[in-house]
């Protein structure tokens, strides 16, 4: 029997997390900490979220969100996450389709698995000693829920691949010193970001028409240390913010620089100055997702990082 989730479920939907979840490459969570990433979530609700009973166990979860505040949020519910005792292709079309069909009552036209989904779930990189990364932008490509999702007609629309480096590793190359001689004689510096001093960062990040980032990007720079590329004192690019997270990640935004001003470096002074700084702030490592025909890739390939693992953002048309 597929039902709506009861919150008499959350006992059985912990031990499915750290058997089932954990199986999939989820990090696992004690129970106060589950509840906070999905069933205390502000976007979490009932209405989209489902279990799978066999003989009074819960034996499969999935859920999904949506709102009117999320990026296409009129129109779009976001898949969020699908969790099998046993797998079965059976049991994830009947919870797939208990989703989708609440997402039709409340509106909805597509469901989507893609970093817009609010509800953010941490997963081991592989090949780490337990290292993480705070999100997932769609499916794994190597789990059989991507296969349930394709049989489902959910289709790929791009693929994000994980990128992992470790940052004991990670030395300043020779060629950046010569690389800020290089630019200062064009008036572009790589610098910490000053607010009163700098001017145009909002609307720098604004013109690269990222929702996630004009939303966190500004407010952070007042806040927290960010590097930004100046074009005198015009903000043209930014990399960070800069801090540590508990796990001892290096916590990482997004790196941009304007289109008006590519073509001259900055992309990858801005990156391994970042890098830099992450590893002076004491962060272990950093993790990123980047597209698989992003020409950013070979910026941070440069840097020592490598991929560890290709998610694909999936879409169905309800």
């Amino acid at each position: 029997m597929i039902r709506n989730y009861r919150e008499t479920d959350f006992p059985s939907l912990a031990a499915l997390w750290n058997t089932a979840g954990t199986a999939q490459g989820y990090a696992p969570q004690s129970p106060d900490a589950l509840a906070g990433l999905l069933t205390e979530n502000p976007y979490f609700s009932r209405e989209y979220a489902f279990v799978l009973e066999e003989s009074g166990a819960v034996t499969g979860f999935a859920c999904g969100c949506a709102g009117d505040d999320l990026p296409q949020g009129e129109t779009r519910g976001y898949f969020t996450c699908l969790l099998l005792e046993r797998e079965s292709a059976e049991s994830a079309a009947g919870l797939l389709a208990a989703l989708e069909n609440a997402f039709r009552r409340t509106g909805k036209t597509q469901a989507a698995a893609s970093f817009f989904n609010p509800m953010r779930l941490p997963w081991i990189v592989p090949g780490t000693p337990g290292h993480q990364h705070n999100n997932c932008p769609g499916v794994a490509e190597d789990l059989p829920l991507h296969r349930y999702m394709a049989d489902a007609d959910y289709a790929v629309r791009a693929v994000e691949c994980a990128m992992y480096l470790d940052l004991s590793q990670f030395e300043m190359p020779e060629w950046a010193a010569e690389k800020s001689g290089q630019l200062a004689k064009e008036n572009y510096a790589v610098d910490w970001y000053r607010s009163g001093t700098h001017h145009g960062l909002a609307e720098m990040v604004h013109s690269m028409g990222n929702p996630m980032w004009d939303a966190e990007i500004p407010e952070a720079a007042e806040k927290i240390n960010m590097l930004v590329a100046l074009h005198g004192s015009e903000v043209v690019g930014f990399a960070g913010p800069v801090y540590r997270e508990k796990t001892g990640r290096g916590y990482f935004a997004g790196i941009a620089v304007s289109a008006l001003h590519e073509g001259h470096g900055l992309g990858g002074l801005l990156f391994c100055r970042l890098c830099q700084a992450e590893k002076e702030a004491g962060s272990e490592y950093m993790s990123l997702f980047t597209g698989s025909d992003n020409h950013a890739q070979r910026i941070y390939l440069r840097a020592g990082f490598q991929v560890r693992r290709r998610f694909a953002v999936m879409t169905k048309e309800l």
